[in-house]
Parts: structure tokens; C-alpha cells; sequence
């Protein structure tokens, strides 16, 4: 019989997280739910702290921050809010990516979003583990351009995702990306911003935060639930602005990562 994680602890957890639901009812905010989690744990006796600060490293490089949503005990046991219809394989992925990050002995994902309270624990099984990153080749179409450079920026991408695991910021991503890209001797300039012109006007300047690799391939990396056809449309016109052929748009968001490539004529 597996051995339960701070089982008292836990226990009165889960009494407050059944207790929130049962007052507040489904389909608020988070923050709601946070903000009356931390007013039920300190009521009795837990300490907490919701949004709690964690920085992210990559290879030993800080990439960025996160926010955790209620952090207990100092790390013994970490909630992650969702208000959702259930909770989804996603759900799961992302706080084993926290429990990675934070170091906490044990995520409770918490739903809020469902005809009834629903919650899943996980023990951090991932602590001093190091799996090893195993690529497989992708399949190219015969007209891709540069298709070794295109494999090793998939290559450096997938391995982020690896490491990582979804459930961060974009920005998060995008540093890890060229973190990983030096790794492997890729060179690379990041475009903060690009100026928007009109029959030879400036007009003043956009925020891009692309990474163009070996002046060649132009990569935009992001999470977001869906890369939709406007996504692909602006890089489609970036490319063009950049007299640059080939772009690859990079979304960390799920628990695949997926790397479409764009390409102008």
C-alpha cells in the first residue's frame, strides 16, 4: 500500500478545498478561490501563501517566474486552482512542471469548475529524477527549406518542452529556447520590436519578441491554448517585412509541444 504524503495535512486540505466549493459554488474567478482557500487554511492553524514567487531556471539560467497558487506548510503540499469542466490530462502535466520547479512534496490539482468539487493528488516523483531526452527525427516535406537547420531548432525546442513541461509564460519558453539553441551552436538574434511602415512612413514600432535563427528561420514561441489562422497570417507578414522565407511557430502550451512551419514564396 502506497504511503500517504502528509496525511493529516492533507486531510485538512481537502476539508477547507470541500468547504470552499460548497460556499462558493463552481465558476468564479480563481483569485476567489485562492484568497477563500488561504482564509480557511489560516483559520486553522496551516500556514500559506497564495501566489507565491518561484524563478525558473533552464541549464542553470533563470528564464523567468512563477506564481504558485497556494503554497502550504512551506512546500509540504502545493494547490493548483482550476476552474474547469474537469480536470484534463493538462491539468496534471502542469503541476508535476511545479512540483519540478517549487521542489514541494506534493500537488493537490483542486477544480472548482465542475457540477461538483473534484481533486487529484500527486506525490513529487519527479524530485532527483533526470530523464534522459530522446529525440526521434521528424518527417520533412520535400520543398521545407534548410531542413538540418529546421530539425536541430525542433530538436532545441522539443528538448525545452521536455525539461520544462507546459504551464509557464511565454516568456519563460522563449528564454529557455535560446538558452538552448547556444546550447547546441546556433546563432540567433532576438527581435524585440519591428518597425511598421506604410509607403516608406514609419509609423512607430511593434512588439515582436522573435528569435531569428542563422539569419534564416524565424521562430515565434508561445503558449497559448490554440494557434489559430491570425497567428500564422502575422508571421506570414513578418517574414515578409524580414525578407526572411521560413518561420516556425512554436507553441508550448499542451502537453505536446507543436512546431508548425510557415512559409512565404
Amino acid at each position: 500500500m502506497t504511503q500517504l504524503i502528509h496525511p493529516e495535512l492533507s486531510y485538512t486540505v481537502r476539508a477547507v478545498l470541500l468547504d470552499v466549493y460548497n460556499a462558493l459554488g463552481p465558476m468564479l474567478e480563481e483569485k476567489h478561490y485562492e484568497s477563500a482557500i488561504a482564509l480557511g487554511l489560516e483559520k486553522r492553524h496551516v500556514i500559506c501563501e497564495t501566489q507565491k514567487t518561484f524563478e525558473v531556471y533552464y541549464e542553470g539560467e533563470r528564464v523567468g517566474l512563477y506564481y504558485l497558487d497556494v503554497w502550504v506548510e512551506g512546500g509540504k503540499i502545493l494547490v493548483e486552482v482550476k476552474v474547469a469542466p474537469r480536470i484534463a490530462p493538462l491539468h496534471k502535466a502542469q503541476a508535476i512542471s511545479y512540483l519540478k520547479v517549487s521542489n514541494a512534496d506534493l500537488a493537490i490539482v483542486a477544480n472548482f469548475g465542475g457540477p461538483s468539487f473534484a481533486d487529484q493528488r500527486l506525490p513529487n516523483f519527479v524530485r532527483d529524477k533526470r530523464p534522459e531526452f530522446v529525440w526521434k527525427p521528424q518527417p520533412t516535406t520535400a520543398d521545407l527549406l534548410y531542413p538540418d537547420l529546421t530539425e536541430a531548432i525542433r530538436r532545441a525546442c522539443h528538448r525545452v518542452h521536455f525539461v520544462l513541461g507546459p504551464g509557464f509564460l511565454h516568456q519563460v519558453y522563449r528564454r529557455a529556447a535560446m538558452v538552448e539553441l547556444r546550447r547546441n551552436g546556433l546563432g540567433y538574434d532576438y527581435l524585440k520590436q519591428l518597425p511598421i511602415e506604410y509607403q516608406g512612413h514609419l509609423l512607430g514600432y511593434q512588439d515582436a519578441r522573435l528569435i531569428l535563427v542563422e539569419k534564416k528561420v524565424l521562430l515565434a514561441v508561445f503558449a497559448l491554448q490554440e494557434a489559430n489562422e491570425t497567428l500564422m497570417s502575422q508571421l506570414k507578414t513578418r517574414l515578409r517585412r524580414l525578407n526572411v522565407k521560413l518561420g516556425l511557430l512554436a507553441n508550448f502550451h499542451g502537453t505536446q509541444l507543436n512546431v508548425t512551419p510557415v512559409r512565404i514564396k
